[in-house]
Parts: structure tokens; sequence; C-alpha cells
């Protein structure tokens, strides 16, 4: 297996069980880069440094990732888009409806009205709806879902001749 493609390259396909390994290395990564930032001299900018390079690389491997999986699904890795710009769609259009709905009163100075609140909050509740919705699916399709039996497009299967 090699490893440097399957995290960080864009063609070919892998199977359920490389794209879950990809998943364990980002928990890896997100555990351990913030124990190194507590060892860390805080007075300079190492953390920060370590931080966004290690956001960088997290964010890399999951596309990448990504792709490879809906490759093996025969789908093309523009699919990707709604995974990683639907819950960046929602966070702005929740701001943007929270901003309106309480941001008038608070610029005036003035406490948001319970009515406010109560929308904001149902905002709130449809936004986690339509994420929870948006993580099942990204998790059936790209942890649980079989990949496409034999040779497709996107390369040969990843499972060829192993089971």
């Amino acid at each position: 297996m090699n490893w440097g493609h399957m995290l960080f390259g864009f063609s070919g396909r892998i199977n359920r069980a490389k794209w879950w390994l990809s998943v364990l290395a980002v928990v890896i990564l997100s555990v351990l880069v913030p124990v190194l930032g507590l060892v860390l001299p805080s007075d300079t900018f190492l953390p920060l440094i370590l931080a966004v390079a290690s956001w960088i690389i997290t964010v890399w491997i999951s596309l990448a990732a990504g792709a490879k999986r809906l490759h093996d699904l025969n789908k093309s890795g523009g699919w990707l888009v709604i995974f990683t710009g639907g819950p960046i769609l929602l966070v702005a259009a929740f701001i943007a409806y929270a901003g309106g709905a309480a941001g008038a009163a608070i610029l005036a100075g003035q406490a948001p009205s319970d009515a406010d609140l109560l929308r904001i909050g149902g905002a709130i509740l449809i936004v986690g709806l339509i994420w929870l919705a948006l993580l099942i699916w990204y998790l059936v399709w790209f942890g649980c879902l079989r990949g496409t039996v034999g040779a497709n497009r996107f390369g040969v299967d990843p499972l060829e001749g192993k089971i």
C-alpha cells in the first residue's frame, strides 16, 4: 500500500477500509497536534503555524480520500462540493439569518425579543437537522457502501482478487 498516494493523491480508487484508515490518520493528527502545541513555547508563532499546517494537511487528506472513495463508487470527485460546501453554506445562511433577526435590535442597544430568539433557535434546529442528514449521507456513501465491482472509468477495483 502506497501511503503517500492513499493520503495525498486524488487519482484512482480506494475501498472502504482504506477510507477508514485515512479517517484514522486525520483523527490521530487532530489529537497529536494540539498536544504538541501545548509542549511548544507559547510566546512564539510555532503553535499557530503548526495548527494552520495541520488544518491544511487534514483538509487535503480528507478531500483526497473522499475523491478516491467517490471514484470507487463510480462518481466524480465533484460530489465533494456537496459534502464540504453544503455545511459552509448552512453556517453562512444561519449567520445571515441570525444577524438579521437579532442584529438590528443589538445594534440599536436593545436586547433581542423573545420572538427573535425563538426564530434563531428554530434556525439552529433546522440547520442542525440538515447538517445531520448530510453527515449520515456522507458516512453511508463513504464508509458503508461497497464500491463498483470491477474496473470503472477511474481505475481497477481495489478489491479485485481479494474476495
